[in-house]
């Protein structure tokens, strides 16, 4: 088997596969179906990264891929729950903005340093807690989603700065 082609990447895939399906429970208000979904592809992220380190299955795919997932994922559920559930625009936008900002970054450091960057801890907790804010404005759970969303934009900050730093040293 393709050494790119492993099970944690193959998770990273699924998550981006189960979101039409998320986008749709959102869209036609199939509450119940739209939380397992969620917490499925939460699952998916959690499992990718911890099988990846616990079977040695480390990849250059799996770097760009799994922070990719992500990176769809979460700017796909905002922009949806943006149109449906009341997320504010300027924290959508903020967060789209940034997510394409560290891609372009990134792409950079590919094509001069001919490195694959990985994800910061700052940037993993930031997409951590943007989940949370979005299955809390998916259900409609405020004050909490607008918490979540507070702590993640912070988050957020913190690790697009760092991502800068990096890119710019």
């Amino acid at each position: 088997m393709n050494k790119n082609l492993n099970l944690p990447n193959l998770l990273s895939l699924l998550r981006i596969g189960l979101l039409p399906f998320i986008v749709l429970c959102l869209k036609y208000d199939q509450n119940p179906l739209l939380l397992s979904l969620l917490f499925l592809a939460v699952l998916t992220d959690y499992f990718d990264g911890f099988l990846a380190r616990k079977l040695n299955l480390v990849s250059d795919a799996g770097k760009i891929l799994d922070p990719l997932a992500d990176k769809i994922c979460v700017n796909t559920l905002v922009i949806a729950l943006w149109l449906w559930r009341g997320f504010p625009l300027w924290a959508a936008a903020l967060i789209v903005i940034r997510d394409l900002m560290i891609v372009a970054g990134a792409l950079f450091v590919m094509s001069k340093r001919k490195i694959v960057p990985v994800s910061n801890w700052p940037g993993k907790w930031a997409v951590t807690v943007l989940a949370g804010a979005i299955i809390f404005y998916s259900m409609g759970w405020q004050p909490w989603g607008w918490y979540m969303l507070l702590a993640g934009l912070v988050l957020a900050g913190v690790s697009g700065a760092m991502y800068a730093k990096r890119i710019f040293n």
